[in-house]
């Protein structure tokens, strides 16, 4: 009898810690996005468990409504910490209407778009850069090394779905409705309507229209 009210008390607290993180998460997570000038309506906008963000100077972002982060192992089907959000300087953030995230990295140094009703599943990395030079003399100097980073734009369309743990690289642009399957890594073009999955992502079948 002890041991279950044990059970039932952890289980309370849990839950209470869970909504506490919400609540904080979500009023830091918009003031913060505020502050540093984005567009989205505050009411229309949902962290779940915090979220990390952080938006350079003179960057754009720009979020629809309904869009949902959740973030935390109580949030997410992984156990990952949270989702985190960094826009560069000068870079663009795009988010359309009823799109959601899960324990995902958005890190957009260019531009990430991002269409209407998409899910993209937990622990996804979606980025625009590859963070360094791909020319190996380069790695002699840390700092020649970072600077002559590529980057390039991501687009993905209305309807997209992404299973967990995809690797979303940049330059990639993803038709409509289309899906990618968990554990994916893509490095080019997906037509609109159609599944792809592996390592690297290849084409798996049409999807019935």
């Amino acid at each position: 009898m002890l041991s279950k009210f044990f059970v039932y008390l952890t289980v309370a607290i849990e839950k209470i810690y869970n909504k506490s993180k919400t609540l904080i998460g979500n009023l830091f997570a918009k003031s913060y996005l505020q502050w540093r000038g984005a567009e989205f309506n505050a009411s229309q906008v949902h962290f779940h468990g915090y979220t990390y963000i952080r938006i350079g100077k003179n960057a754009q972002v720009k979020i629809g409504d309904d869009f949902v982060s959740n973030s935390g192992v109580y949030n997410a089907i992984d156990n990952k910490v949270c989702s985190k959000i960094v826009v560069g300087e000068n870079a663009k953030l795009t988010i359309g209407n009823q799109s959601g995230m899960s324990n995902t990295v958005l890190y957009c140094v260019d531009e990430i778009t991002i269409g209407d009703y998409v899910n993209i599943g937990a622990g996804c990395l979606i980025m625009d850069t590859n963070f360094h030079s791909t020319y190996w003399k380069d790695r002699e100097d840390r700092t020649k090394d970072c600077k002559l980073r590529k980057n390039s734009p991501i687009n993905i369309g209305n309807y997209a779905f992404i299973g967990a743990n995809c690797i979303i690289c940049k330059g990639v642009t993803i038709g409509d409705k289309s899906m990618i399957a968990a554990g994916s890594v893509v490095v080019k073009d997906i037509p609109q309507g159609e599944i792809w999955g592996g390592n690297p992502a290849k084409f798996i079948k049409n999807i019935e229209q």
